[in-house]
C-alpha cells in the first residue's frame, strides 16, 4: 500500500521525510548547545533519530521508484458504441509497459480501464452492476481480487496515463469498462505470452469487434484504384475527400479550403468501425503518412494580400480515374491533379488569371519545378503558375 501511494503522489513522502530528519537534528543541535557539556543523552537520541529517518528515507526511495518500462506504449481508446479501440493488445510476461489510455467516446459517456484476471470476465460484468453507495468514489472499480489495475473514470476527451507490469503467467487477460452497464459489451483482449490469431476469429473479444475486422478486411481487398471517396476524415474539415492513387499512394484535398491535407502511403481508410456509428465518426487512414500540410482551417492553397478572400470551390471532373479539382480565388482560377509515381505524389497546378506573382502553399518537403521557396510559400511569376508541378516524396 505504501508502495503505490509513493508512485502515485510523486515521492511526496520522500521529501517529507527528508524535511523532518533536518528539523530533528537542528533540535538537536539546540539542546546541546544549551548545556554547558556534552549531553550523552541528546547524542545518543541524536544518533538513533537519525539511523531511523535514513533507513525510512532509503525506503521512500526504493518505493517511489517507477518500475523500468521495457514495452512500447499501448494506446487504448474509449470510442463510440462502447468500444475499446484496438480491440486487443499483446504483452509479453513480466513486461512494464505504458498504458495510454483516451476517452474519445463522442456521446460523452464516462469510461474506465480495469485490467483483470484470465478467466474472470464473467465475475467482473457481475460486479460492476452491483452499484453500491461508495462506487462512484471508487470510479465504479468493482471490489474484486481479479483486478490487476486500473484508470481512474475519465470524462469525454480526458486521457491518463498508468504503467502496468504483465503477470509472469501467459494467459489471456482483459481490459474491461466497469461504468455501470458498459462491461457486458465494452472489453477487449489482452495477450500476455500467447499468439494471437486472426482477429474475425478471436472469441476474446466482442462480437461486433470481430465482425468490424472481417469488414474491414473485405473493404482493403475492395479498393480498387484510382478511388475516390467523401467520408469525414480525421484531421480535416466536413468537406474532405479521399483519394486512392496507383503505387500505393492516397491522400486527402479538402473541398473546404481548396488544398491538399495530408498523404500517405499503404493501405487506404479503415472504414469497418464506421457500421456502429451516427453517421459522424471519422474514417482513419490505414498506411504511413509522409506529409502533413498542417495550418487550420483558414489556410488555403494560394496565399492573397486580403485574408479575407476564401477558395470558391467549383467542384471536380474525372480524368483517367482521378480527380482534378477546380476552384476560384481573388480572381484566380485554378486546376489541381494529382497523380502518383512509386516515390511519391505529383501535383499539377495550373493558375490563370494572374498579373502579380502568386504564392502557393508547400509547407514541408515540397519540391517545385518552377519558383522561388519563402518559408512556407513558393512564390511564382505569372507565367510560371501556369504550368507550376509540386514534387511529394514519399520517403
Amino acid at each position: 500500500m505504501l508502495r503505490r501511494i509513493f508512485q502515485r503522489k510523486g515521492h511526496l513522502p520522500f521529501h517529507i521525510l527528508k524535511w523532518l530528519h533536518a528539523r530533528v537534528i537542528c533540535l538537536c543541535e539546540t539542546l546541546s548547545l544549551r548545556t554547558a557539556y556534552p549531553n550523552p543523552l541528546v547524542t545518543k537520541m541524536k544518533k538513533g533519530i537519525s539511523t531511523c529517518l535514513v533507513s525510512l528515507l532509503a525506503f521512500t526511495a526504493l518505493a517511489g521508484a517507477e518500475p523500468k518500462v521495457s514495452g512500447r506504449p499501448i494506446t487504448i481508446r474509449a470510442i463510440e458504441g462502447l468500444q475499446f479501440d484496438p480491440p486487443r493488445a499483446e504483452m509479453e510476461p513480466g513486461q512494464t509497459v505504458l498504458f495510454r489510455f483516451l476517452n474519445r467516446d463522442p456521446s460523452d459517456q464516462p469510461h474506465n480501464l480495469v485490467i483483470i484476471k484470465p478467466g474472470s470476465l464473467e465475475a467482473i460484468q457481475k460486479a460492476s452492476m452491483e452499484v453500491a453507495s461508495d462506487s462512484a468514489l471508487r470510479d465504479y472499480i468493482p471490489k474484486h481480487e481479479a483486478v490487476l489495475q486500473h484508470s481512474k473514470l475519465l470524462e469525454g476527451d480526458q486521457s491518463e496515463e498508468f504503467t502496468f507490469t504483465a503477470p509472469k503467467e501467459p494467459g489471456i487477460y482483459h481490459y474491461v469498462c466497469t461504468y455501470p452497464g458498459h462491461a457486458m459489451i465494452m472489453y477487449g483482449a489482452l495477450y500476455v505470452g500467447v499468439k494471437t490469431g486472426k482477429i474475425e476469429n478471436d472469441e476474446n473479444i466482442p462480437q461486433f469487434a470481430r465482425e468490424g475486422a472481417k469488414r474491414l478486411s473485405e473493404a482493403k481487398a475492395a479498393v480498387v484504384r484510382p478511388s475516390i471517396m467523401r467520408h469525414f476524415l480525421e484531421n480535416a474539415g466536413p468537406a474532405a475527400i479521399a483519394v486512392a492513387l496507383e503505387n500505393d499512394m492516397n491522400y486527402c484535398w479538402d473541398a473546404g479550403n481548396c488544398r491538399l491535407r495530408y498523404a500517405w502511403a499503404g493501405d487506404f481508410l479503415n472504414l469497418g468501425d464506421t457500421s456502429r456509428s451516427n453517421g459522424n465518426r471519422q474514417a482513419k487512414m490505414r498506411g504511413k503518412e509522409f506529409w502533413n500540410g498542417g495550418g487550420d482551417e483558414l489556410t488555403y492553397a494560394i496565399k492573397l494580400d486580403d485574408p479575407e478572400v476564401k477558395p470558391d470551390y467549383k467542384g471536380y471532373r474525372i480524368v483517367d480515374g482521378k480527380p482534378e479539382f477546380k476552384y476560384d480565388i481573388g480572381g484566380l482560377s485554378v486546376s489541381e491533379f494529382i497523380t502518383s509515381t512509386s516515390d511519391g505524389l505529383l501535383i499539377d497546378l495550373k493558375i490563370s488569371g494572374a498579373t502579380s506573382p502568386v504564392k502557393v502553399y508547400a509547407k514541408g518537403n515540397v519540391i517545385p519545378n518552377v519558383g522561388i521557396r519563402e518559408g512556407d510559400f513558393i512564390t511564382v511569376s505569372p507565367k510560371e503558375a501556369t504550368g507550376l508541378q509540386l514534387t511529394i516524396p514519399a520517403k
